[in-house]
């Protein structure tokens, strides 16, 4: 497990979790092995990382919830952040958090784009500066 790592990708808005992916993949260190797993929304990130708790120590969250016209958007964004900081604490296992929690489309568009504005990119270095 020392060197594996599951990323977990929300692709539901798959424009942006594909900048972010690449993001991460353009930083990570090769000596890790990578692993990806891939759900429909955001909410079902949760679930999938503790499914895989026995296989990995080392995750990350990438995908985004974007604000709409309802109440939805507060209850996934702090559902997910609440859920991701649970199973760090509780299973002890490390997640970064690449899932953007944003008021509109073009705020996580800027946030995946090639450049060092991406997350993805801030995703693989946490481990790097972590796990290398």
């Amino acid at each position: 497990m020392k060197n594996k790592i599951a990323l977990v990708i929300s692709d539901y808005y798959k424009d942006i979790t594909d900048g972010l992916t690449s993001g991460f993949n353009s930083q990570i260190n090769k000596i890790f092995q990578v692993d990806v797993y891939y759900v429909t929304g955001a909410w079902e990130i949760i679930h999938k990382i503790n499914s895989l708790i026995d296989n990995y120590d080392k995750f990350v969250a990438i995908g985004a919830i974007v604000k709409g016209e309802t109440d939805h958007y507060e209850y996934i964004s702090s559902g997910v952040t609440n859920g991701l900081v649970e199973l760090t604490i509780n299973k002890n296992i490390y997640i970064s958090n690449c899932v953007l929690n944003v008021h509109n489309i073009q705020d996580a568009i800027s946030r995946a784009e090639n450049n060092d504005k991406n997350k993805g990119l801030d995703s693989a270095r946490a481990i790097n500066n972590l796990f290398s």
